[in-house]
């Protein structure tokens, strides 16, 4: 999947991402865009948004179903890093409660010595 296609994606999904992601310096960056949504996800965890919470996790990991490595390598590296769970038993909590397995599995592996 390009840059380009994952920023369409994540638009059609979260359409108030769309100037973010579309800008010259993200638009062709999968790493600059997964932060973005990040930024978003977490923005979605500090106001207790809890169905948007849960969207954002289906949406990232329907795109690490379908991701090659580079994109796969971007979800593990970018967004789950960037998402800045791993420092708080609640975001461990939402984590474990709201991602979806495969998600899970990919946040698990990065952060595994975090986890309690």
């Amino acid at each position: 999947m390009t840059p380009l296609e994952t920023a369409d994606l994540l638009t059609v999904e979260f359409p108030e991402l769309c100037e973010a992601l579309h800008a010259p310096q993200t638009c062709t960056s999968l790493y600059r865009q997964l932060d973005c949504f990040a930024d978003f996800t977490r923005r979605a965890v500090a106001g207790g948004e809890l169905d948007l919470l849960r969207h954002c996790f289906a949406v990232a990991d329907s795109l690490l179903r379908r991701a090659d490595r580079y994109l796969s390598a971007a979800i593990e590296t970018a967004y789950l890093h960037c998402l800045h769970l791993d420092g708080s038993t609640y975001g461990n909590q939402l984590a474990r409660q709201l991602m979806p397995v495969g998600l899970y599995q990919a946040y698990a592996r990065s952060h595994g010595n975090m986890l309690p």
